[in-house]
């Protein structure tokens, strides 16, 4: 994975995740993946816990959430948020990887990874990994972004699709979703639903999703080589219009959601 989630980016994701355009969408993708109490259930990526913990909350008592991420800051943001919530007891949390789960065949209910793919090279492997620890008749859903569907209004629009090509190039995914219907077959699984959940923004305020990412995708786009003073313009130009009238963000999730055959 390019990215590096580390203790600055596991703060950030706190920040941004609690904004209400993100909590919308994972009210959306938990009414898709529709946990049921008593539920085992396995969150790949898990980042700062807000999926993992809300999870916990559907399966009940007698349910249970395990959480994975490859990231120590991340697992630590999470451990936090299960203490605060009381919730020790049903959520469990471990350094593991999408391509390599530890687990027994068959363990769980549901499986869910919410914008984790677009970062593992070799998806077909880790789809293949939630599919084998899924029970017969178990549920994966699945968040993702073809970065295509990014509108974001900008003074020069070539110089905005150079910073975005840059940006987007740190990901081994950028342009999953079209993509996974296939795979999701491949690996051995019946795609029941797909949706489109936009993600808009009308002020890019400090805190919102889009108003976060000006500072992250300029980033992203200066590592992979972008000229520095283009980066700067281009993040001058939509700092400018935060607040005002002439701010405008929005990029599509797209939530699937593949049932494993039973027998």
């Amino acid at each position: 994975m390019a990215t590096r989630f580390d203790a600055q980016a596991a703060a950030r994701l706190e920040r941004t995740y609690a904004a209400p355009e993100i909590v919308a969408q994972r009210a959306r993708t938990r009414a898709a993946l529709a946990a049921r109490p008593g539920e085992r259930g396995l969150d790949v990526g898990c980042g700062p816990g807000f999926l993992t913990c809300e999870l916990a909350g559907e399966v009940g008592p007698a349910g249970r959430v395990v959480g994975i991420d490859a990231s120590p800051d991340m697992l630590a943001t999470a451990a936090a948020r299960r203490a605060r919530e009381g919730l020790t007891g049903r959520v469990a949390l471990a350094a593991a990887d999408a391509g390599r789960l530890p687990f027994r065949d068959a363990a769980f209910d549901f499986v869910v990874a919410v914008q984790v793919y677009l970062y593992v090279a070799d998806v077909a492997r880790a789809l293949a990994e939630a599919a084998r620890v899924l029970r017969p008749g178990g549920r994966l859903a699945v968040v993702d972004t073809d970065w295509d569907s990014c509108v974001w209004l900008t003074a020069d629009r070539e110089r905005h699709g150079r910073i975005l090509e840059a940006s987007i190039a740190e990901f081994a995914q950028p342009h999953l979703p079209p993509r996974l219907p296939r795979l999701l077959g491949a690996a051995g699984l019946r795609l029941t639903a797909v949706e489109a959940i936009p993600v808009v923004d009308l002020r890019g305020t400090p805190g919102s999703y889009s108003g976060d990412m000006i500072a992250v995708m300029r980033a992203r786009a200066l590592r992979q080589h972008a000229a520095p003073a283009e980066a700067e313009a281009w993040a001058a130009d939509l700092r400018g219009r935060v607040g005002g009238p002439d701010y405008f963000f929005s990029v599509n999730r797209y939530c699937f959601v593949a049932v494993k055959p039973a027998g």
